[in-house]
């Protein structure tokens, strides 16, 4: 069965964010939220910082256009799990991308001013009613794909690899939302492997679906 480009497209897109947040928690020198620790990092380890945000800033956009593939993907065998899991998880997604994009704006303030003038900058920042309101809402893009990875079972993701992308989509939460790095990558970790499996599924779906398409109504009959 050969894949349409938007769903090579689409497959790939979700497997590869997984990897790329990874390598962008793995090199940035602090996940923390916290003015002093974002100050503090861009000032001893400028690069490092930037280059985990920019992976991580590119991780969310092709992590939206997986969680559309996968939506797309289910919604003939479970629509209502694939409208509500597309929504929630690409708006979620979105909003911490505008997070990121918040953050990369920090590297900025950080070099142009004084240590202590830049963590009062960056908490003001932080801590504003633009960012703060957003925040909870975060957590729509774990839910989005925790509930999209049900809907996966319907074309014959196997459940532990289901729960591996659900479970995982909230524990790499709650590692953002702790800051520990460790259970960010364990998370991610799990999101990938229900990725891979969710590809592998969607692919044997499309195979078969194709097959009894072609296959002649005799043929079909006798069987």
């Amino acid at each position: 069965m050969r894949m349409s480009r938007p769903s090579i497209a689409g497959a790939i897109s979700l497997v590869a964010a997984a990897p790329l947040v990874i390598v962008g928690t793995v090199v940035s020198p602090t996940i923390s939220d916290e003015a002093a620790d974002q100050s503090a990092a861009l000032t001893d380890h400028r690069s490092a910082m930037i280059l985990g945000q920019a992976l991580s800033n590119i991780a969310l956009v092709l992590l939206i256009g997986g969680t559309v593939w996968l939506a797309l993907t289910i919604a003939a065998r479970s629509p209502k799990l694939a409208i509500a899991g597309g929504v929630l998880g690409v708006f979620g997604d979105l909003v911490v991308l505008f997070e990121g994009g918040v953050r990369a704006t920090f590297a900025s303030i950080v070099g142009s001013i004084d240590a202590n003038s830049a963590s009062t900058a960056l908490d003001r920042i932080s801590s504003s009613a633009a960012v703060k309101g957003l925040e909870p809402l975060s957590l729509l893009g774990d839910i989005g794909l925790l509930i999209l990875g049900i809907g996966a079972v319907k074309i014959g993701l196997d459940r532990w690899a289901a729960g591996a992308l659900g479970i995982g989509a909230i524990v790499e939460g709650v590692g953002f939302a702790t800051s520990v790095k460790a259970v960010v990558i364990i998370g991610f970790v799990l999101v990938f492997v229900g990725a891979v499996m969710a590809v592998r599924s969607a692919m044997t779906a499309a195979a078969a679906g194709s097959e009894t398409a072609t296959t002649p109504p005799a043929e079909r009959l006798a069987v």
